[in-house]
């Protein structure tokens, strides 16, 4: 089994004064991927599914694949949700749960943009938008002190499950930094996955608390993310 994991951020027009680019892609360029995945023969799924089947539990289609979107800006509502319900594609969002409604203020210095909010969520969740955790504020967990670290943890998968009304099990690492130390503490605090970033896809050797996912960004062609997955499928991470 070969997984892959794509990672997105914003979807949208970039903001005037954003100093990170690449962490936008444009509305046609994401239709355009959806499209050509669905030629591709990609279904998407679930973090529960794939942890069903690997715990024996479940099938996956023959060729699967998760798409996922971190921080839960409001365009993925506004643009992105659209897209995927017309191509039929799932997607998984990690949201940062005190700024829920809010804007990404753990970037001080980029431009300030509207999260989603709990409207937008209960719209999405019902029609294949699942809900994950990225913290409590979207804080280093390698930085900060461990019972921080464990109170970002824990208070974010509890307030999620408040809101959600289901379980929270896949953690996104903010920053994508994480060890041993910070996987222990996930583990603990009852998550049973999470995921960090790497141009690989995943096995069943691979660890669960170190899922790798594929970067989409505003450079990613049809023609990249086609040669990319294809060079994945013989260099999996494990």
């Amino acid at each position: 089994m070969r997984l892959p994991i794509l990672m997105y951020h914003r979807i949208g027009r970039r903001a005037q004064a954003a100093r990170r680019p690449k962490m936008y892609v444009l509305p046609e360029q994401f239709e355009a991927q959806l499209e050509a995945l669905k030629a591709w023969g990609y279904e998407s799924i679930g973090f529960d599914d794939w942890l069903a089947y690997r715990a024996g539990s479940g099938s996956l289609p023959r060729r699967p694949i998760i798409l996922t979107f971190d921080d839960g800006y409001a365009s993925l509502f506004e643009v992105a949700f659209p897209l995927l319900r017309s191509n039929g594609f799932r997607a998984t969002v990690f949201l940062v749960s005190d700024l829920i409604g809010r804007t990404n203020a753990w970037d001080k210095d980029e431009p300030q943009e509207p999260l989603l909010d709990a409207k937008h969520i209960a719209q999405m969740q019902p029609a294949g938008i699942s809900f994950e955790s990225h913290t409590r504020t979207h804080a280093p967990l390698t930085t900060i002190p461990i019972e921080q670290a464990r109170d970002e943890l824990t208070q974010s998968k509890a307030a999620l499950e408040r809101l959600l009304g289901t379980r929270v099990r896949v953690l996104c690492y903010p920053y994508g930094k994480e060890n041993e130390t910070v996987r222990a503490l996930a583990r603990d605090s009852g998550y049973e996955a999470a995921v960090i970033a790497r141009r690989w896809m995943n096995s069943e050797r691979t660890d669960p608390f170190r899922l790798v996912r594929i970067a989409v960004d505003d450079r990613t062609t049809v023609a990249s993310l086609r040669w990319t997955l294809f060079r994945s499928r013989w260099l999996h991470w494990s």
